[in-house]
């Protein structure tokens, strides 16, 4: 054991004991307390440099720094009008946001309600029957969901995504609308999030940020809305009297729906997804139409003319219109297969250009490529562009980029299907359009019964398929080893198996009235797949330069076995 460090008194300890003996014996505890620490950390090992904290080389000029208040919001303002913008205008990064927006909302992701019935204490027949009448329910609430009657409830999913990609969040107000005609009540109101802000007099307040009002732990209490008059063309100089305030929360349900992706702690506000490569984007898009201008003055075969030095002298400008002397102007412009005839003396010399450079295309594709991968796509969604893809890379980088899809999907469904699907489904409860066993718990019984009665999945868009044939035939395995539903599949291509298997079912009773028999097709048995080298780069020249077998759709076409579709529904 190691012995402790010893202290002797030095002369002014002494003296300060003999003058203050209270002083003197702390200052004599507090070198005890230095040598013992110093004696303690004696045996540790340091760290190495880094020298991602140091400042040599280029490093010395990088020096990052924290926003403060007042730059955050207008920092966030700018962000969001220049990502606002650049989708306007550029058509990559309009192809990136329309990409992501397609794949993880597509034409609207529906619900299928799976109501947990040995939770509730009922038989799966009025669990199926709840189901069918709740599905019912939010269909025709579907067409009404809109508070300005120009949009359906798939139409707002669409939006809604669209905009968290640009501006990095979205907006969403549940209203109530008391009209002759509507079924339901509920509504929901859209809102650019450009209008969520916080007013100019209260800038200074800590608990409102960028327009949100936070309680403890930062939990948003409420929103501050703008709401601008017609002639107001600044957002930032309004005072309160020109704000709405809208609370997070009534009761049990949600009044503002402020959805954003949180990468950081502490994040208030969402980021588009354009912001680390903003810069790219733009200055490819200058970079591109500056060698388009370039193209298109070289092609259109200019021609300086070169005059002797007294004939020049006698000219009175060089634009073609006016000429002092004998030697008459030129026209500016010439139309194609027009001729001219020279003055005596003159000498023309053709302005050529090469545009563009035998590397413009390597370069403009490696610039794109970083901008791509920066929103988490790999070039061919973003520039669709399949020709030099073949099928072994094509799966590769869509196996990838639909795990990004996956969890931008599973938020969606977590921060704003989920509650509104529960608003809904309490409204049509009240109103009486759902199918509820008599003596069955009630959904204001206790958080878990209204969870077991609003258990659903929801049915994403479909991926499509790259290889129809050895996709059908590893779902057809993984149907007869147990390893995979009817339901998953159906799910992974955006359909519904219920829906599919009662159409068959109408299909079977039309053949059978009109006395025709559908064609038997004997089922093939799956060919052995050779997982060699040799066989993989087969299928690779096979497919390689096949344009029209890989880019049949930027969704893809893969079998996920993962797939977390499958209900408990029986089927």
């Amino acid at each position: 054991m190691p012995k402790a460090p010893q202290l002797e008194m030095n002369w002014l300890d002494r003296a300060i004991g003999y003058v203050a003996p209270i002083w003197g014996a702390r200052r004599m505890q507090s070198r005890y307390t230095m040598a013992a620490a110093q004696y303690m950390a004696s045996g540790l090992v340091t760290g190495v440099r880094r020298l991602a904290g140091s400042g040599e080389g280029t490093l010395g000029n990088w020096n990052p720094r924290r926003e403060q208040r007042l730059a955050e919001n207008r920092s966030f303002d700018t962000i969001m009008a220049r990502a606002e913008s650049l989708v306007a205008n550029d058509g990559h990064a309009a192809s990136s946001v329309s990409s992501l927006a397609l794949n993880v909302a597509g034409p609207g992701l529906r619900p299928q309600s799976y109501p947990e019935h040995a939770v509730l204490g009922i038989t799966e027949d009025q669990a199926e029957a709840f189901a069918d009448s709740a599905e019912a329910a939010w269909s025709l609430w579907c067409k009404e969901a809109h508070a300005g009657d120009t949009l359906t409830f798939d139409d707002l999913q669409y939006q809604a995504v669209h905009s968290m990609f640009v501006t990095g969040e979205f907006l969403h107000l549940p209203v109530w609308l008391d009209e002759p005609g509507r079924t339901f009540g509920l509504a929901i109101q859209d809102l650019h999030p450009a209008r969520l802000r916080t007013p100019s007099d209260l800038q200074q307040r800590a608990d409102v940020r960028c327009g949100v009002h936070l309680g403890r732990y930062n939990r948003p209490l409420g929103y501050f809305i703008a709401s601008p008059s017609d002639n107001t063309s600044s957002l930032s100089s309004l005072t309160s009297d020109h704000f709405t305030y809208v609370p997070r929360k009534i009761g049990h349900r949600y009044a503002c729906l402020h959805r954003f992706h949180s990468d950081m702690p502490e994040q208030i506000r969402g980021v588009t997804i354009l912001s680390p490569a903003m810069k790219l984007f733009r200055d490819l898009s200058d970079y591109v139409d500056y060698e388009l201008v370039g193209a298109l003055i070289a092609a259109s075969f200019t021609v300086f003319i070169e005059a002797p030095g007294e004939v020049l002298a006698g000219m009175g400008s060089l634009d073609g219109k006016s000429a002092a002397g004998p030697v008459a102007a030129y026209p500016p412009q010439l139309q194609p297969g027009t001729l001219t005839t020279g003055q005596a003396g003159h000498k023309p010399h053709i302005i050529s250009s090469a545009r563009p450079g035998p590397t413009f295309d390597a370069f403009y594709e490696r610039i794109l490529r970083a901008a791509a991968a920066s929103t988490g796509q790999p070039y061919e969604m973003v520039a669709k562009d399949f020709s030099k893809t073949n099928y072994s890379s094509a799966r590769a980088a869509l196996l990838e980029v639909w795990k990004m899809h996956t969890l931008y999907q599973e938020w969606f469904v977590r921060g704003n299907l989920n509650p509104i699907w529960g608003m809904v489904m309490e409204e049509a409860w009240l109103r009486g359009l759902l199918a509820v066993p008599a003596g069955a718990p009630s959904i204001y019984d206790s958080p878990r019964m209204a969870q077991a009665w609003l258990s659903c999945v929801w049915t994403r868009p479909p991926r499509g398929q790259i290889d129809q044939v050895k996709e059908r035939e590893a779902e057809s395995r993984g149907l007869e080893s147990l390893t995979e539903t009817r339901t998953a599949i159906c799910h992974s291509r955006g359909l519904d198996f219920e829906t599919i298997a009662r159409t068959r079912q109408r299909e079977e009773k039309l053949l059978k009235k009109l006395g025709l028999q559908p064609t038997p097709t004997a089922p093939g048995k799956p060919k052995e797949t050779d997982t060699s080298d040799d066989e993989d780069s087969e299928r690779d020249q096979q497919h390689d330069g096949d344009d029209a077998a890989v880019a049949v759709s930027p969704l893809g076409g893969l079998t996920d076995s993962d797939s977390d579709f499958s209900a408990p529904r029986s089927e």
